[in-house]
């Protein structure tokens, strides 16, 4: 019985781990699995869209209604997206502000018709009315991807001590080890062979020996080959 409770609980325990959500799928709070960023742009567009429609129906232009329903959306999404999907709702506040709100002013017939000045300034005033809103807008998001960044990394990831260490320990085994140099035994040495003395041809007289009594070669008295004792001199050829 008491096998079987320990292997009911590692299996428990590998259930949980295995359903815990990686750090990269998490939202901003919480440990949940956070959007998908097809999501995060749909939830920065649609709020966005209905609050342009909302002013420029009543208005012509863009008020207060676009600026929450737009501020809401961004900060929506670069909350809830997932951690390795940042870079899309950080940047997307002016790119929703450009679809929008043009678009809107088109289908709403807002434009007035005069020519080419009056469609830009009827275009150009909706978008000049929201800058200050995106502007803000696109700070809060930047700075809250930036901090998600530097807040959510990967808990296993090795710590500076341990990637020093790592790095000191490849470097020990890149280096060549160097073998001490064995001297080889006595017996095991190898002996140089002696020359072989040349055989002497057939028909060659051998070397007489000397005959018992003969005086052997006199050395000159300085004792240096070639050279003449000091005071002789040479002698002249005669004629």
């Amino acid at each position: 019985m008491s096998a079987l409770r320990e292997r009911s609980a590692a299996f428990d325990d590998d259930v949980e781990d295995y359903d815990v959500i990686p750090w990269n799928y998490r939202a901003m709070f919480g440990e949940f699995k956070g959007i998908p960023w097809w999501a995060a742009i749909l939830a920065a567009l649609v709020p966005a869209f209905i609050g342009a429609f909302i002013d420029i129906n009543s208005s012509k232009t863009v008020g207060w209604t676009f600026n929450v329903a737009f501020f809401a959306g961004a900060l929506a999404a670069i909350l809830l997206v997932q951690r390795r999907s940042l870079f899309g709702p950080m940047v997307q506040p002016p790119l929703v502000l450009a679809a929008t709100v043009p678009l809107l002013v088109l289908l709403t017939g807002g434009v007035n018709k005069g020519g080419l000045s009056a469609m830009a300034l009827g275009l150009g005033k909706p978008l000049i009315d929201s800058f200050p809103v995106m502007a803000i807008t696109t700070a809060v998001t930047v700075g809250l991807g930036i901090l998600r960044i530097f807040l959510q990394k990967n808990p296993n990831r090795p710590s500076k001590d341990e990637v020093r260490e790592a790095k000191a320990e490849i470097k020990e085994r890149a280096k060549p080890v160097r073998k001490p140099r064995e001297e080889p035994e006595e017996d095991e040495r190898p002996r140089r062979p002696r020359p072989e003395r040349a055989e002497r041809p057939e028909g060659t007289p051998a070397r007489r020996p000397r005959p018992e009594g003969t005086p052997a070669r006199r050395p000159r008295p300085d004792g240096a080959r070639g050279e003449r004792p000091a005071g002789q001199r040479k002698p002249r050829p005669r004629d």
